[in-house]
Order: C-alpha cells, then structure tokens, then sequence
C-alpha cells in the first residue's frame, strides 16, 4: 500500500467535509482510544468540526489521554444530523464499531474511511488503510502524519504510544517489529512519555480486578489432548464498577503466559444472554482469528474473540456449560 497516495485521498476527503464522526470500538482499549484522540487532535489543527463516538465509556486508566468527552450510549436525536465523512478505527466491520444497525437507518450514509490493522477486516470503507502487519492501528495513524507532514504535539505522541504500547502488550506480544520499537523511539523523541504510558495501561489492576482473576483461576481447565486453557467468568464474579474488558482481557493475557499451553480462551457472561469469548495464543503455528470468525467475530493470529448468544450454566457434577 502506498500511503502517499493513500494519505493525499483521506486528506482531500477531510479537507471538503463539512461535518466529521470520528468511531472506535466498543469496551474501548488503548489502541481504540489512542487512535481516535489523535485523530481528533489532527481534524482540530485542520479546524474541522467533529464528533467523536463510541458506544461505552472510556476505561478510567486511558481518561488522561482525551481532552474531549465521547458521544456515547446517549444517541437519541444524534444520528439525526447528516455526517458527510466517517472515519472508523480499529474496527474490523462496522458491526464490532457498533454502527451497523445506525447506518442501515440513514437516508444519507457517510463516505467510509477504515483505519484497522486486524486481519480479519472486512474492508466495509470506500477507503480502506487495512495494513494487517501493523502491530496497532496507532501505528497505522502515526505512518499517515508522517506522510502529511503533522507536526503533532507530546499529548498526541503519548495518545498514539499507548495504542502501541497497548497492543502489543509492552513489546512482548508477536505482532511487535522492528518499526514498532522505531515507531516508539521517534514518539518519545516528541516527546512521549514511555513510563506515564506503561503505568496507565499495565499497572492500573484495582483490588476487584485481581480478586475476578482469581475466580477465573479457580475455574481452570487443561486440555492436555489440545493443550488447551479454559475458563469462564460470570456475572456475579464482576463488581458493578469493574469494566468487562478487565475481565476477559486481562485474565486472557495472564493465562498466555503459562508454559506447555497452545491456546487460552476465556468465556465471560454478559447482560442479555451474550457470551464474549477471548482467545489468545503464543504458537506460530496457530491462528486464532480464524477460528474467532468462525464464531462470528475476529481479530488477530494471536488474539482474537467473539460474542455469541447463550448462557454459562454450571452442571451437577460443577462443570460449566452453554446453553
């Protein structure tokens, strides 16, 4: 892909729209965050008017990086007015970016700008940056300043650090490269701060946290055939406060760290009858977005999940299953 080219479209795009939706996911991670509040800080420098959306509220440990509140669940009378231009991030389709339903129901859709980095990525825009070897989509974003020349400030450089930082679980997961540790060394040469940014999003667990890991550590199953680790999380384990992404997230990279295990997966009840499952692995040979989109969902070889419809029940002999 030839980002020049690439960036001179998204640039002349910007440059005629009149009114702009800035999108991340859903349970908003690092990269989700850092992306979208750099973007926003380069469509201010432009003084283009935008809104930023996403479906759930920022994870307090990323609330420094913003300087702007997200239109989020509140939405009634929102998608009212017309968006000329959409530009969605770290978002494998526009179902994951909680779009789906709302664009299906306007007159008028916007022109689609996809800015994502997972494999699984169904290429929904009329522009679409799907750059799968990026190890996070601020990387991505930090290769597109690049080439348009933005000069941005150290609050930017540590919003598009922390996407970086965050997906790649502090340098340690596979998908990290050697332009990731370049991409690092030029942002904190602007300014970046590496250990503000690891503090947030690494060490930040609060004593619920811990005590929902431990729950699920209890609940543990190999499957020595597969090599396989297995457990489940439940509504009653998770405190009102406790975001649901701490849950599955956080005991799925826990668990990636065990030795003589191919693959983790982690199968949380949520609200409503879901169940959102989290794979994660650390063996070349496995691809784990695949067996992701068999179940509807996506992501990357080594970490990917899925939502599907259905309830963890615990059996009589204390087994767990869905029905």
């Amino acid at each position: 892909m030839d980002l020049s080219i690439v960036s001179q479209k998204i640039y002349a795009q910007i440059n005629q729209a009149q009114n702009i939706l800035l999108v991340c996911h859903p349970q908003p991670d690092a990269d989700a965050i850092g992306s979208l509040a750099a973007m926003s800080a380069w469509l201010s420098r432009l003084n283009k008017k935008h809104f930023k959306f996403c479906r759930d509220a920022v994870p307090a440990n990323l609330g420094w990086l913003l300087d702007f509140e997200l239109i989020g669940e509140n939405i009634d009378g929102f998608f009212n007015q017309t968006f000329d231009l959409a530009i969605i991030l770290d978002s494998s389709d526009l179902k994951y970016a909680g779009l789906d339903n709302i664009f299906s129901k306007l007159v008028k859709p916007p022109f689609l700008i996809n800015i994502d980095h997972h494999a699984t990525n169904s290429l929904f825009g009329q522009i679409n940056v799907v750059m799968t070897q990026a190890a996070s989509t601020t990387e991505i974003v930090y290769y597109l300043f690049q080439s348009l020349k933005f000069n941005f400030s150290p609050p930017v450089a540590n919003c598009l650090l922390a996407g970086l930082i965050g997906d790649t679980y502090n340098f340690t997961n596979p998908n990290t490269t050697t332009e990731s540790l370049r991409m690092a060394s030029g942002l904190m040469a602007n300014g970046a701060s590496l250990t503000k940014v690891v503090n947030s999003v690494f060490k930040n667990k609060t004593v619920d946290t811990i005590q929902v890991w431990g729950r699920a550590l209890e609940r543990l199953y190999f499957n020595q055939e597969w090599q396989l680790v297995t457990t489940i999380v439940t509504e009653a384990d998770l405190p009102l406060d406790l975001p649901l992404a701490e849950a599955t997230e956080g005991t799925a990279n826990l668990l990636n760290n065990l030795s003589g295990v191919k693959a983790v997966l982690i199968l949380q009840q949520q609200p409503e009858g879901i169940i959102k499952g989290s794979f994660r692995t650390n063996d070349n040979l496995i691809d784990v977005s695949k067996l992701a989109k068999i179940l509807g969902g996506g992501g990357h070889r080594k970490a990917a999940g899925f939502k599907i419809k259905g309830k963890l029940v615990q059996d009589k002999d204390g087994g767990w299953q869905i029905v």
